[in-house]
């Protein structure tokens, strides 16, 4: 009968250890599950990081080429600017205008020429009295008083 009780008491045993394992071994699996999950969420955060700053980095570069390209463009511009102001000082010389008049137009370059100052000494700076110039002459005309033919001594 002794033996009987010890027997039974190992299966007892057996039996509350095999129970105890039972939850445990849920429990693991339960654990492995949740375990999967968070490394699973993590992978996928890196990979949705990864994927973030591989989108910026393309929009970084495809801005840089545009740069370069828009330099170039810009370059390419300025020295057409370049060629066109040369070609205008040259079409602008007056050398060229002189040569088209007399050539195309049959212009022909003044032996004489007159021009009307206000002095009639431009040294002195000082007109004579019974001298006018065409200028004062024609001021006076305006102000209303008579124009007159200059006395020449």
């Amino acid at each position: 009968m002794l033996v009987d009780k010890k027997e039974e008491w190992y299966i007892y045993e057996e039996q509350a250890a095999a129970a105890a394992k039972a939850p445990l071994k849920n429990k693991s699996v339960h654990t492995n599950c949740l375990l999967r999950v968070k490394c699973l969420i993590t992978v996928m955060l890196v990979a949705l990081f990864a994927g973030y700053f591989t989108v910026q980095s393309e929009a970084i570069i495809r801005s840089g080429y545009t740069l370069v390209q828009t330099k170039g463009e810009l370059a390419k511009v300025e020295r057409e600017n370049e060629a066109l102001r040369l070609d205008i000082a040259r079409l602008k010389a007056p050398q060229r205008i002189q040569k088209i008049a007399i050539n195309e137009m049959g212009m022909i370059v003044p032996k004489n020429m007159y021009s009307i100052s206000s002095t009639s000494t431009p040294n002195t700076g000082v007109t004579p009295q019974n001298e006018k110039t065409v200028a004062g002459q024609l001021a006076d005309y305006l102000k209303g008083g008579k124009a007159e033919k200059p006395a020449h001594n």
